[in-house]
């Protein structure tokens, strides 16, 4: 009889259980058919959010950082600046004087003085073979013997030879030295972009415009491998609730949501950016039936157009599917 009993009181129990269960099952069913979903969430920016880390070939020592906790950053700002910097700026200046050096080579000297002495060696080629001209009307009238009106001519001819020949090798020499010079002109050049390109590598720029949440490493410390800083782009903050996996049907890509945050009543308008994909397991409290798991996922709510959540990562919000 006692086995009886308790046999009976089993099932009982089972029943009651049971019928707990269909109740609750169908309250969880209205509610996911009339009345808004509310659910509790979190602002985060994994989109927007980078983190920086110094060149290795521009020292891996943090000479100067130039932000803080807080700050906002420009796009190419610098924000920190490692130990290489000097040499490498040093470098620079150099690169910089050896190019204008030639270049003042090239305009001053190579098409300055250089161009106005052959145009001079050209004139006094010209004038002499205009005076041979009338040295030879005058040689033809005098009654000189032949054989020195010949070596006169010879003479003459000679050194307006020579003029011109010395014209042609002026102007040889100068075409070659323009040629070398603007070989040395680009070689320079070159050599000046790979300095600055060293002097950049020791500067620490953000990629992206943005809030410093996060320095890593301080100035006068070998660079921490988590990076210098992190940065986040406000603009593409979001907020990420947690939905029991039961109202997936409901939550489809532009739903409409407002969204509340902790310790402000105002309301933000926004929607669900894309379909919820992720899927979080996590361990209810033990019962009577012993260690259940509830399958929750995570929606991903962007702010409406004209309407920006509080630019604060982490804060708790109260997220309301419409």
């Amino acid at each position: 009889m006692t086995g009886t009993v308790a046999v009976v009181a089993v099932a009982v129990a089972a029943a009651w259980i049971a019928r707990s269960q269909q109740t609750a099952n169908g309250t969880t069913s209205a509610l996911q058919t009339s009345g808004p979903l509310i659910a509790r969430g979190y602002t985060e920016a994994p989109a927007g959010t980078v983190m920086i880390a110094n060149d290795p070939n521009g020292g891996s020592v943090l000479k100067e950082l130039r932000i803080k906790e807080g700050q906002t950053v420009k796009r190419d700002e610098i924000i920190a600046v490692m130990a290489n910097y000097p040499t490498a700026e040093v470098g620079v200046k150099i690169a910089e004087n050896n190019l204008l050096k030639a270049e003042r080579t090239r305009d001053t000297i190579l098409k300055g003085t250089r161009v106005v002495n052959i145009q001079l060696e050209e004139d006094a080629l010209k004038s002499a073979i205009e005076n041979e001209r009338l040295s030879t009307m005058r040689r033809n009238r005098s009654g000189k013997p032949p054989e020195e009106k010949e070596l006169e001519v010879w003479l003459a001819e000679q050194s307006i030879k020579n003029q011109r020949a010395s014209l042609e090798l002026s102007k040889r020499r100068l075409a070659i030295d323009l040629e070398q010079n603007a070989v040395d002109i680009i070689r320079l050049e070159a050599a000046l972009d790979q300095a600055l390109r060293i002097r950049d590598e020791s500067l620490v720029r953000s990629p992206i415009d943005g809030v410093v949440t996060q320095i890593n490493s301080r100035q006068g410390e070998m660079a921490s491998g988590l990076g210098i800083a992190k940065v986040v782009d406000m603009k593409k903050l979001r907020v990420f609730a947690t939905v029991d996996e039961l109202h997936l049907p409901r939550l489809k890509t532009g739903a409409p949501v407002e969204v509340t945050f902790r310790g402000s009543p105002t309301v933000y308008r926004g929607k669900i950016a894309i379909d919820p994909m992720t899927v979080k397991r996590e361990k209810r409290s033990e019962a009577d039936l012993g260690v259940a798991s509830v399958r929750q996922i995570e929606v991903e709510i962007q702010a409406d157009g004209g309407v920006t959540f509080p630019a604060i990562l982490g804060r708790e919000a109260r997220v309301t599917f419409l």
